[in-house]
This record gives C-alpha cells, sequence and structure tokens, in this order.
C-alpha cells in the first residue's frame, strides 16, 4: 500500500551518482500511515535532494533486516511553500535582485501556486515594473534549478516511466526534456543510449503517434542495427536481417501488422540523411562504418611514409647473432625472418599461438633496434612505445621486456570506454610502437589508436588470432591478417615446453579442432573430471582446498567459466571460493546488489580508469573496508590495490569493481595465471566454441584443471564460431588485395553441428566412458570425486 511522507531532509547518507539511488533522512512532519517514529529512511532513486528542503515523498513501507522499517519512494516532490512563504522565498538570496515588494507582485501575479505557474508561464514576468530582463533571466534560471527537475520528472512519470528511466531522460536533456518527447519521442532511441525503442514506443503511442509513422520506423531500424551489431559482433547488418528484425520489433510492440515496404522506404530515408551508412546491401552503423575507414585510411598513411633507415640482411644477420649472445637465447630460421621482417617494414603483424616466441621475438627486435638507434633503454622519454588493451597485459609487457607499458587508453589519454570518444592527434609520437594482445582490440579502439599514430612511426602489432575476438565489434586482428600486402609472420613452432608440460600441445591440437586421445589421462601439469553442472561447485570446493594444501597461494588459482548464471556460472563460484578462502568470520562486510565484499578479497575492475591508472580487467585486493561515519565522503568506502596502484571507492563507485575468484574468459585475455580450474558443461550452450576453450587454456603457466563433460569440451572445439561480418578488408580494394574473398556466413546458414546436450556422433567410443558419467539416476548416490583420494589431487598439484 502506498503512503506519502512530508517531512524536512536531515541528511543524504548515501548517493550513487550513476544511477541515482539515494538513501535519505527524513524528520516527519507529518502521514498517513501508522508509523510512530519522528525520522524514516527514504530510498530509491531520487534526483537532487537538497538537506534542510522540505519534501512529499511517496512509496511503500519495507522492512530491512538491519535497519528496520524504511519507505521504498515511488515519487516524490519538493514541498510548495504558502503565499508569505513565497515572497520569503522569492527575496531570500537565492534570487539576486529580488526585494520583498517584487517578491509580493510576482505571488500576487500568479497565486499560491505561482511556482509551477511561473515555470509553465514564465512569460508573464514581463507584465512586472521594475524586474529587468537580467534579473528575470537569472530568477528562472535558478527556479528551474530549484524546482524544475522536480516538475519534469513528475510530467514523465505520467507517460508510464519508471523513476530511473525518468532521470535517465532528464540527465540527458536538462529542462527539454518535456519538449523533446512531445516533439518526437523516438528522439531517445538515437540520443540515448540504454534507452531502446520500446520505451519510446510506449511514450509515442501515448502522445497519439500512429503506428505507421515514420518516425516509429526510423527509431525500430536505428535500435535493431544498433543491437544486431553489437550482439554479434558486425561491423554492418545485411539490410534484409534488418528490416526482419525491425519489422519483428514494430509488431511484437503494438500487435499490429506493418507494410514491409514503409519500413524499407524509411530505411533508404535514413541512408539518404546520413544516419546510417551503407555498401550495396550492407548497413553500418554511423561510428563502425567511419571507424573501419578509418583504420584503412591511417593505416594507409603509415605504410606510404618510407623508413628512414633499411638495413640489408647481413646487416641484420650480425646484429640477430649480438643479441643472442648478449641475451643468452637460440633463435631459429622462422624467428630470424620474423625479426627481419619487423624491423624491415613500416607495418608488421606477427602472430601464433602460445610457446612460439613471439615474446622472445619482442625482446630480440627492441634489442636491435635500440643497438641500431643508438638507444639507451634505461633513460626516460624512450622513442619505443609498448601498448596493450588491458592493463594486466601491458604490466605483462613491462615485466618481459623491461621498459615501461602501459593501457592503449592510457596512451592515448582515453579516460572512457565511449565509442565516440576522439584522442588527440599524433599523440603516440613514438618511432617504434609494439601493440600486444591485439586481438582484442576492437574496432573502435583501433581506429582511434591508428588515428593517433604519427606518421613517421613504425608499428608492429603482435597478437594471437585463435583466441576470442574482441568483446565489442569486429575482428580487426584477423581481417588485417587476410590482406597479404601487409607484412606478417605466422608462429607455428612450440618451444615453450618442457618434456613434463602438455598444456601447450592441448592448446595446439584443440586450434585443430580436435580433442587428444590422451585428454581425459592424467597429465604432469593438467588433470580432467568428469561430472555434470550440478556437481561442479563440490569438486571445485575441493580441487581448490587440495591446491591449498599442497603449498599453493590462493592468489595463484583462478577459475574461468563461460557463464555467469547456475550452479557451475561464475556469480555461484565466487560466492562459494570467498567463503572457502575468505571467510566472514567477525570481519566487517559490505553488501551491495546481492554480492558480499570483505578485507582481503579478490576483486576484478569493470571500466577503464585512466586517471587512477587502473582498467578494466585489472585484478586488485580489498585492504580495508571504512564505514561511513568514519569517512569523509560520508559513505561507506572500499581501500583497494591493484598491483601497488592504491585507491579508494566509495558506495556509488562500487559498480566498478566485482569478485574475482572465478571470472569470465573474455575478462582473462591478457593474463596468465599459475593454476587456471576450468569448469564446462552443456549448459553453456551456443557459447560452446573452440576460440572460447582455447583462450581459456592458454592462460595457464604450470596447472590446468579441466572439469565438467567430455561431450561439452568435444563439441566446444569442433565448433569454429560465428565468423563475424566485418568490411575491413574490402576497404583496403584495389590498393591491398585479400588473400582470400570468401563470405562467412552466420550460425543461421551453416549447420550447427552435434547437440552437445544430447551428445550424439560426439561420444568416444570407449565403452568404459560410461562407467564413470555421473547421470540422474546415479548423480546423489555417487561422490563426484569417485577413486580420487585427497592424496591424489594434492600430488598433482606438488609435481613441478
Amino acid at each position: 500500500m502506498e503512503y506519502y511522507f512530508l517531512g524536512t531532509v536531515e541528511r543524504v547518507i548515501f548517493e550513487n551518482a550513476s544511477n541515482y539511488f539515494k538513501i535519505v533522512l527524513l524528520n516527519i512532519d507529518e502521514t498517513d500511515s501508522d508509523f510512530e517514529d519522528v525520522d524514516i529512511i527514504v530510498t530509491g532513486t531520487m534526483a537532487d535532494i537538497i538537506e534542510g528542503q522540505d519534501y512529499t515523498f511517496w512509496g511503500n513501507l519495507t522492512r530491512h533486516p538491519k535497519y528496520g522499517e524504511q519507505l521504498q519512494v515511488s515519487r516524490y516532490e519538493k514541498a510548495r511553500p504558502s503565499a508569505s512563504g513565497l515572497i520569503n522565498y522569492f527575496s531570500s538570496p537565492q534570487f539576486s535582485g529580488i526585494g520583498k515588494k517584487t517578491a509580493k507582485k510576482i505571488v500576487d501575479l500568479y497565486g499560491d501556486n505561482a511556482i509551477d505557474q511561473i515555470l509553465e508561464d514564465p512569460n508573464q514576468l514581463k507584465k512586472i515594473k521594475g524586474l529587468s530582463a537580467l534579473t528575470r533571466e537569472k530568477f528562472l534560471a535558478k527556479l528551474k534549478l530549484n524546482y524544475g527537475t522536480e516538475q519534469i520528472l513528475a510530467r514523465l512519470a505520467t507517460y508510464g516511466l519508471n523513476h530511473r528511466v525518468s532521470l535517465t531522460i532528464f540527465d540527458y536533456y536538462k529542462e527539454e526534456a518535456l519538449d523533446v518527447i512531445k516533439e518526437n519521442p523516438y528522439q531517445l532511441v538515437e540520443d540515448i543510449k540504454g534507452i531502446g525503442f520500446t520505451v519510446a514506443d510506449q511514450l509515442a503511442e501515448q502522445l497519439g503517434i500512429s503506428s505507421d509513422s515514420p518516425q516509429r520506423f526510423r527509431a525500430a531500424l536505428i535500435h535493431s542495427l544498433t543491437k544486431l551489431s553489437w550482439d554479434r559482433g558486425d561491423t554492418y547488418v545485411e539490410a534484409r536481417d534488418l528490416l526482419e528484425q525491425s519489422l519483428s520489433l514494430l509488431e511484437e510492440s503494438r500487435s499490429l501488422e506493418i507494410d514491409p515496404s514503409l519500413v524499407a522506404q524509411e530505411l533508404s530515408q535514413l541512408i539518404a540523411d546520413g544516419k546510417v551508412q551503407h555498401s550495396d546491401t550492407k548497413i553500418f552503423e554511423n561510428s563502425l562504418f567511419h571507424a573501419e575507414a578509418g583504420i584503412q585510411k591511417n593505416l594507409r598513411r603509415i605504410l606510404d611514409n618510407s623508413l628512414e633507415q633499411v638495413l640489408d640482411q647481413h646487416r641484420l644477420n650480425e646484429e640477430i647473432e649480438k643479441t643472442e649472445k648478449q641475451l643468452g637465447i637460440t633463435y631459429d630460421q622462422e624467428q630470424k625472418t620474423a625479426i627481419c621482417q619487423a624491423l624491415s617494414q613500416k607495418v608488421f603483424i606477427l602472430t601464433g599461438g602460445p610457446g612460439t616466441g613471439k615474446t622472445t621475438i619482442i625482446k630480440g627486435i627492441i634489442d636491435i633496434y635500440s643497438r641500431i638507434h643508438q638507444i639507451d633503454t634505461k633513460k626516460k622519454d624512450l622513442p619505443i612505445i609498448l601498448a596493450a588493451p588491458t592493463g594486466r597485459a601491458a604490466r605483462r609487457m613491462n615485466e618481459l621486456t623491461g621498459l615501461p607499458s602501459a593501457t592503449i587508453h592510457r596512451h592515448l589519454g582515453l579516460t572512457s570506454d565511449d565509442s565516440d570518444y576522439q584522442a588527440l592527434d599524433d599523440y603516440l609520437d613514438g618511432d617504434l610502437i609494439i601493440v600486444d594482445e591485439f586481438s582484442m582490440v576492437d574496432t573502435w579502439l583501433a581506429h582511434q589508436l591508428l588515428a593517433a599514430i604519427a606518421s613517421h612511426s613504425q608499428v608492429i602489432i603482435v597478437g594471437d588470432s585463435d583466441q576470442l575476438p574482441s568483446v565489442g565489434p569486429g575482428q580487426v586482428l584477423a581481417d588485417l591478417l587476410a590482406i597479404a600486402d601487409i607484412p606478417q609472420a605466422r608462429l607455428e613452432k612450440i618451444f615453450r615446453q618442457s618434456d613434463q608440460s602438455t598444456i601447450v600441445t592441448l592448446a595446439s591440437q584443440m586450434r585443430e579442432g580436435q580433442l587428444p586421445h590422451d585428454f581425459t589421462e592424467k597429465k604432469p601439469d593438467r588433470s580432467y573430471f568428469e561430472a555434470q553442472a550440478q556437481h561442479i561447485p563440490q569438486m571445485v570446493e575441493k580441487i581448490v582446498q587440495a591446491a591449498l594444501n599442497s603449498g599453493l597461494a590462493p592468489q595463484d588459482i583462478q577459475i574461468l567459466a563461460p557463464m555467469y548464471r547456475g550452479l557451475a556460472g561464475i556469480t555461484n563460484l565466487n560466492k562459494l571460493l570467498q567463503d572457502l578462502l575468505n571467510p566472514l568470520r567477525d570481519q566487517l562486510e559490505f553488501n551491495v546488489n546481492d554480492q558480499a565484499f570483505r578485507k582481503g578479497d579478490k576483486v576484478l575492475h569493470l571500466v577503464n580508469d585512466a586517471e587512477l591508472n587502473v582498467f578494466n580487467g585489472d585484478i586488485g585486493y580489498i585492504t580495508d573496508l571504512i564505514p561511513a561515519k568514519y569517512t569523509e565522503s560520508k559513505q561507506d568506502e572500499i581501500l583497494l590495490d591493484f598491483d601497488g596502484i592504491e585507491t579508494s571507492y566509495p558506495r556509488k563507485d562500487w559498480h566498478k569493481i566485482t569478485l574475482a575468484y572465478a571470472m569470465s574468459i573474455h575478462k582473462s585475455q591478457g593474463s596468465e595465471f599459475p593454476v587456471i580450474i576450468l569448469p564446462l558443461t552443456s549448459q553453456s550452450g551456443r557459447m560452446l566454441q573452440r576460440n572460447l576453450i582455447y583462450t581459456a587454456i592458454t592462460r595457464a603457466k604450470s596447472k590446468l584443471v579441466l572439469l565438467g563433460e567430455w561431450t561439452a569440451f568435444d563439441y566446444a572445439v569442433k565448433q569454429e564460431g560465428t565468423q563475424r561480418k566485418t568490411y575491413l578488408k574490402e576497404r583496403f580494394l584495389p590498393e591491398l588485395i585479400p588473400t582470400e574473398s570468401k563470405t562467412y556466413p552466420q550460425d543461421v546458414d551453416k549447420p550447427v553441428g552435434n547437440d552437445p546436450i544430447s551428445g550424439e556422433n560426439s561420444t568416444p567410443s570407449l565403452e568404459t566412458r560410461d562407467n564413470y558419467r555421473l547421470t540422474e539416476d546415479n548423480w546423489s548416490r555417487i561422490d563426484p570425486m569417485i577413486g580420487l583420494t585427497k592424496a591424489d589431487i594434492e600430488a598433482f598439484f606438488n609435481k613441478s
């Protein structure tokens, strides 16, 4: 049941600037509930709340297990003063140039409901003598600041929008929000990220906009184009797919049949207006179209500027020999060829799997380049720039080369993840620029990077094209490798492997689409346990405990999983590992969004923050929890340490971190861990793809534990995955000719393969396999660790 509470806000206890959630303490003057205390905690989504001001809040009473009865607000407004109160308010120091007499004239003109009337019809103020135009403008601006927000939010609420959506709209348009919605509610789809077609269409229907309005078709097309590009990772959508998706969206939203020709006609108009781009039947979202074009343009700009100094083959061979002696290594012919090419080309791509020597080659390139150009690598302001897409990958480059390295975002001065942010021209003014883990770089970031590189620079791109593509649209590394005229080398021979190491070999076999015959056999550095999803948590707990008993440190153990939901998902495994590795006992704990944070917790940073030098994918630890009463922000704060970078996050910033005992395989890219535990079952469905599994197992430095269903692993390595639709290769024609011109079909255009759930045609022929598989009939009766003792597991971790 909804109640109202009128009173004075004593204190704003907490606020989250990212979503407007607030907790306030209200001193009660009046209420229609039977609440008896003089104060009440009010929680919910609210705009600017001013301490000491009177407000009326409406909402439902709820009971917090720790803090007691509270009001969950559904709407609110600032209390309106009486006529005498209005005169005092208008003549207060808040409104310069208005005295008591002028204030009384304003109230007499507009009446007791003066504030609403003024905001509705400000032109009436011109009738008041002595009120100059400048004073009138300042008065209106201040009044809108104080009361306009609540008025706009109240109007938005009448359209059926929830408070959070209303605040998002107001935050973008400010005082023009209502005018924009009345004129064209579908403008929200084009302007505001997170506001989709359904919300805009609900507004439009209330405003009487017909179902066949061109504005409605435009919004559906733009929404569908953006969503399809993000969901599939494509940089364009075929016109037929876009029209089908848009028609489906339009008809589902209002349950009315739409003439397809009208939607197609509006698509043509969007193209004519420059709101979307096209090439034949390929339709591009604007920023992706221009980003791909920018990649081609800037690569061509760099390639067209010749190297100032090119060494002959004899000199290069001599320099390689010097480097081999100095670094104490021996390069094979494949690696020597790669070094020579890299030093002789303006742009060079080096690709290869784990253990093929990419890092060794980079060290050799830097050593030779420094010697040729007489560079003292111990000095500051080096003309050699090392970059990577994640903080951990950048730090690993620094550890392996001994030279400064930073994220691409930090080099470019990017402080956010927005695709439309423009970096500074020629910001990366280095002579030699080496970018590692390039498979993670999406179309937007690749464009920003290349646009910021000076024309005279020599660029070396390094990455493993068999890993997962970028989270954002595009497959830039794979596309560039398909262009024959861009110098490149693929390393095939595996070097980083001892007789006791099998992880790199396993990765190589999986890359070829097959599980080895000894996949389930115990090896010195890897092990496999068969289990269904419901047994994964129990097995993970036992395996981790055995690893700890063998002397491994908790920070050396990392669980990777494809999904967040489910018993074997990241969310559940994080809770399990937190209780195992960092139990609560008597310590303090902060809770937010069904997640608990404790001192000592391992956490993952989720956004890029160049100012703090902490980036998406960085792993850190909570060093302390500080209650609000001890902090300047008057909010609970978490102290964090990210590889020596210490920072403090008030509660409003906690959305930037999450527990990291278990993490997604995507988030693990660019990192390596001593021990990887990888659970995989058929519940992961469409995510079971070769590059996902390949990426996961190549994160393991010394130990790999695989558990789950053999059929799921087998299915995954046989699925190449959906090749993304991109137009980057075609943009190099006719200047650079692609090595192949085949088109890549989507999942709907090709056989999906064997069903991972039924496992048809994928079960191994060994009859004994059914003897150890857990089924619905026996899972509750059979120990998932059957046949294995605690000593067996600990022996695996104790082996070097």
